[in-house]
């Protein structure tokens, strides 16, 4: 196959698509519209609906009022460490690293410690486990525990559950991705459908299969002028739709979120095989019949294998991660590689020059 060959019937293809200003504004137009007006019409509401306290994972924690801004460090006049005591009141003094039960604890320093089945009143705490434990007036950091009231105090835990924007997100992103699927499938049945029988109507094609190039290069000519557009323009939607979330959700989660590596190894790898696949189709579909529309209503249907897959991630029984995408990316990349020998061994220039009227 000479390449210099199929570079020009693809250059030629582009000259005849760039006077068709329909097609162009709906290559434009389409991944511009979903991934920029989709992203805002879905993560607007979601953003501006959660709230955004922070939520703990800490079994039986309950949080009633807030510490005053006036709390200080309690003073101690005493520090005891790496002791056990049970049912004892301490007051004003400095724990480290000891092992508490049943106590009474009021204006203290708590560091390193273990609490049970105990009321902490007036005090500071610094990487204390928690539990069944009654924390009053007081302000604790790197705590852990289960079973907790804290009254009138401010607690920060090392363990935290995913706040509700980070529960949602996962699935928002994969209903999102789907659309970065779904374009670059289905742009190329405006444009693939009309290589062939639409250049045939205009009597445009006669010249070209008249020439001495053979069906493998003038197939892979009209193939990638419908792939390179079709991608081109999937590109850009994505690269407007990835800085539009970051900007959207930036101030929710504290740091851009986007691309991920299934995001990144959709836009390589599995857009490209599903553009190809539908392109093949569609450039099959042409090839057989004789009506510009009805080509484009049955190169419709090329883009069930995508439609699957999109079901699969909407209902749930699929999630999209890097190795499902790569998995997804070589079984279409393999029905891709047989569809371009099928579309080549059936592809016949003699019949399309002498029977079509």
């Amino acid at each position: 196959m000479q390449w210099r060959n199929a570079w020009i019937v693809m250059r030629k293809d582009l000259a005849e698509f760039r006077k068709q200003k329909l097609v162009i504004g709906s290559i434009v137009a389409m991944p511009i519209i979903l991934g920029v007006v989709m992203p805002l019409a879905t993560f607007v509401p979601i953003i501006t609906m959660i709230p955004q306290n922070e939520s703990w994972d800490i079994p039986g924690l309950v949080e009633l009022g807030s510490l005053p801004d006036d709390f200080s460090v309690p003073r101690t006049n005493n520090t005891i460490e790496e002791r056990v005591f049970t049912a004892v009141v301490f007051q004003h003094t400095t724990l480290r690293n000891v092992n508490l039960s049943n106590c009474i604890i009021i204006s203290c320093v708590l560091e390193d410690v273990t609490v049970r089945d105990s009321t902490i009143t007036n005090s500071s705490l610094d990487g204390a486990y928690l539990e069944n434990v009654t924390v009053v007036l007081s302000e604790g950091i790197r705590l852990d525990g289960r079973s907790i009231l804290s009254v009138s105090s401010n607690l920060f835990f090392i363990r935290t559950k995913p706040s509700e924007i980070h529960q949602v997100l996962p699935m928002m992103f994969n209903m999102m991705l789907m659309i970065f699927i779904i374009v670059p499938a289905t742009l190329p049945t405006i444009i693939a459908t009309y290589s062939i029988v639409g250049e045939k109507n205009n009597r445009s094609l006669e010249p070209l299969l008249a020439t001495p190039t053979t069906d493998g290069e003038l197939l892979a000519g009209k193939i990638f002028s419908s792939f390179a557009p079709s991608m081109g323009s999937t590109f850009l939607a994505f690269c407007l739709g990835v800085v539009l979330l970051d900007v959207l959700l930036l101030p929710q989660v504290d740091y851009p979120l986007m691309p991920n590596l299934t995001w990144i190894l959709s836009i390589v790898l599995l857009a490209p095989t599903t553009c190809l696949m539908s392109v093949l189709a569609c450039v099959l579909v042409s090839s057989k019949v004789s009506d510009v529309r009805a080509a484009q209503q049955l190169g419709g249907f090329v883009v069930m294998p995508v439609v699957v897959l999109m079901i699969g991630v909407m209902s749930g029984f699929l999630f999209l991660s890097p190795l499902t995408v790569v998995t997804f990316a070589g079984l279409y990349g393999c029905l891709d590689i047989g569809l371009f020998y099928f579309v080549r061994a059936v592809f016949n220039r003699e019949k399309i020059l002498t029977t079509w009227k």
